[in-house]
């Protein structure tokens, strides 16, 4: 392991409630760390957002902790709320389809899989917990960024660099605008072999008491056994569950 990496991260410990702010003295003291060493990981972590420096303080620059840690925090504990909502639906849902269940969440530029509920058929699925995907492939990524606020969209779409996985990866920006209109509209996603070949997915939207798009839920099926007529279906159960779910997230069809 990076040992590099690991004691910049341990600086992040050393900012606690009782001593929210930190000077390059007081880090190179308890890291041990010469100072030329701590200012280098310092700025690093400033760089990234994991710290901020306080220009304004003429005898010594303080440090605190940033921003991106206070976004990974949201993430984390948004995560963890959603998944303790949506597991009993989850396993409903695996029970009624015989299928792999997952919920899906958005950390900026990626879809993660934050909890997965495993059929009692025998499986080869490339999906677990903590997985890490582009928002251009697959049925969950996608769904989740055909949702988003259409700046933040845009946004994403003039950074996303498109490269294929198989070969029906979605191949220009184009196309992958085509579908996240057609997702819009038709308030689920299907994608078929695009991140894996062999295995189908079809996701449906959750939202929060803003009626925001707060994940996806969303079955996996290998092709080998997958029955096209059971499309509809499948895409009506998802869709009630995740109903369900947004309700117990505060989400009403009356919001606006």
């Amino acid at each position: 392991m990076n040992q590099s990496v690991i004691k910049a991260l341990r600086l992040l410990q050393y900012f606690t409630l009782e001593n929210p702010k930190r000077s390059l003295a007081d880090i190179s003291k308890y890291s041990g760390l010469a100072k030329p060493t701590a200012y280098r990981m310092l700025r690093a972590l400033e760089e990234e957002g994991f710290l901020m420096r306080n220009e304004h303080n003429l005898e010594d620059k303080d440090y605190q902790l940033g921003l991106r840690l206070f976004e990974l925090g949201n993430i984390v504990a948004e995560g963890m709320e959603l998944r303790k909502i949506a597991l009993p639906y989850m396993e409903e849902l695996r029970n009624e389809i015989n299928e792999v269940v997952h919920l899906v969440i958005l950390d900026r530029m990626e879809a993660v899989y934050v909890e997965r509920v495993e059929t009692d058929r025998p499986m080869k699925l490339f999906t677990r917990i903590g997985l890490r995907t582009p928002l251009y492939a697959g049925s969950a990524p996608r769904l989740l960024l055909a949702f988003m606020k259409e700046q933040e969209q845009e946004e994403i779409l003039k950074e996303i660099k498109l490269s294929p996985f198989t070969e029906s990866t979605v191949k220009n920006i184009d196309q992958l605008r085509a579908l996240l209109k057609e997702i819009k509209a038709n308030g689920y996603s299907i994608s078929y072999g695009e991140f894996v070949s062999g295995t189908l997915g079809m996701s449906v939207p959750i939202k929060n008491h803003t009626a925001n798009v707060i994940g996806s839920l969303t079955v996996a099926i290998p092709g080998d056994h997958f029955q096209e007529e059971k499309t509809s279906e499948i895409i009506e159960r998802l869709l009630l569950k995740a109903e369900e779910i947004s309700r117990k997230c505060g989400f009403t069809s009356k919001v606006t």
